[in-house]
């Protein structure tokens, strides 16, 4: 999708999903989301958007005012706006950071709630461990079909995490390492047994416990992963397909155009020309 905003840079990129009827009225749901790196002159400012927004920062520093008051959100922290209500978010140098909009189920009631808590900045030991849930989000929102339960599922576990810092969600941080692992590799080749090292696991515990966590097997997060990384090259440069297939860890670029189809119902090709 084209970015518009002012600050915004490359390699940045957004994406939506269009939530069918059941999860609009039974689920949290997503309609927008991306991963931007801003600079000075990035600033947005709204009377009133009827969504809320997660923020996690990966690096740099946001400010954000919302009720009255200015608050900053540095690395390893997560913003939480109802923008219902006036507010504006703006970087006084660089930035970057994941974000999603996101409606339905309790969002009200939780974004008031957590509001009336620490908000709209929420800092803490438990805090960086979330970002896995949004590399998730974000993974099963560009799938196809997107699975609308599993995104609904990691938007309460970032939430509920929120109000109640303390609590550390089953299985979940000594799976951290190994999506680390992923995100820095994900261009090289990675091995079950990269990964499984990386948590201190047999290959054989490390795919229960982490297909129990993410609904998916270590090669298909992986896929995902790369496919998303590929799609923001695509968007962002003027790099050919073969290069992107050789940045995301494709082993040929007929590997990547098979898996690109497969993901997305199109050829990275006709990906790159559409228009949002």
């Amino acid at each position: 999708m084209e970015i518009v905003d002012s600050g915004v840079c490359a390699p940045s990129y957004m994406d939506f999903t269009l939530p069918s009827d059941f999860a609009q009225n039974a689920l949290y749901y997503v309609p927008q989301f991306g991963h931007f790196y801003c600079d000075a002159a990035y600033r947005v400012e709204r009377d009133a958007l009827g969504l809320f927004l997660l923020i996690y920062m990966c690096a740099g520093t946001l400010c954000v005012q919302t009720d009255g008051r200015t608050s900053v959100a540095a690395r390893g922290q997560i913003v939480l706006l109802d923008c219902r209500k006036p507010h504006a978010y703006y970087c006084q140098d660089s930035a970057e950071f994941l974000w999603f909009h996101f409606n339905g189920n309790s969002s009200a009631q939780y974004a008031d709630y957590l509001a009336a808590q620490d908000g709209p900045v929420f800092a803490g030991d438990a805090i960086p461990e979330l970002r896995q849930c949004f590399d998730l989000v974000f993974s099963y929102a560009q799938a196809v079909p997107s699975n609308e339960h599993l995104i609904s599922l990691h938007v309460s576990q970032i939430l509920s995490r929120l109000a109640s810092p303390e609590t550390h969600a089953p299985g979940g941080q000594p799976l951290e390492p190994a999506l680390s692992f992923i995100r820095e590799h994900f261009m090289e080749s990675v091995s079950l047994g990269d990964l499984a090292a990386q948590c201190n696991m047999s290959p054989s515990h490390f795919i229960r416990s982490f297909a129990r966590y993410t609904g998916r097997t270590p090669h298909e997060y992986l896929l995902a992963y790369r496919l998303r990384q590929a799609k923001r090259l695509l968007l962002t440069t003027s790099l050919s397909v073969e290069q992107i297939a050789e940045a995301c860890g494709f082993n040929s670029a007929s590997h990547f155009a098979r898996a690109f189809r497969k993901g997305s119902g199109m050829s990275p090709s006709a990906f790159r020309v559409m228009h949002f």
